[in-house]
């Protein structure tokens, strides 16, 4: 009886300090970087260009317009993954547009939302790309999991980045 008494204390304690994480930490945020070995006007452009999104965006599959006109502030999206033949889709709305600047917008799906912020600097010869998320589960127990994943979320977002990188500089 003791043993049942203990193992069932010691799963309420997992459970909650577990929980504590989404309680603490509700928001996740994580910083990437690449640099590009091309101008920033060639890399917001090729950034932009939707067929190629598939060749650095893994997963990719495509995106259905929801409102606003394509690559504009209000600009509503359902883009679409397909990984491990599972497929999910995500709410992206353009909050933020200057082009070779930046590229702002928000995301949603049933399980977290976030922002990404994506600002290009550089010069004729090259470009830094520096992209800042912040995500937050939609309830305590996906923002304790995205507390514990936030690593494995920003290395996902870097090998992104660098394929788009290799995207960018073999682009004629």
């Amino acid at each position: 009886m003791k043993f049942v008494k203990f193992t069932l204390i010691g799963l309420i304690g997992i459970t909650l300090a577990f929980l504590s994480l989404g309680l603490f930490h509700p928001t996740v945020q994580h910083e990437n970087q690449v640099e590009i070995n091309a101008s920033v006007e060639k890399s917001f452009t090729i950034f932009m260009n939707d067929s190629l999104r598939s060749e650095w965006l893994i997963g990719y599959v495509g995106y259905e317009i929801l409102s606003g006109a394509p690559n504009t502030s209000g600009f509503r999206y359902l883009i679409k993954f397909e990984n491990e033949d599972q497929s999910y889709e995500m709410i992206e709305e353009v909050k933020n547009i200057k082009e070779n600047e930046n590229y702002i917008f928000n995301m949603e799906t049933e399980l977290f939302a976030g922002t990404v912020e994506i600002y290009f600097e550089g010069n004729e010869d090259n470009t830094t790309m520096k992209v800042y998320s912040s995500i937050y589960g939609s309830n305590l127990f996906y923002c304790s999991m995205f507390y514990l994943m936030n690593s494995v979320l920003q290395k996902q977002s870097q090998m992104n980045y660098e394929l788009l990188k290799k995207v960018i500089e073999n682009h004629k």
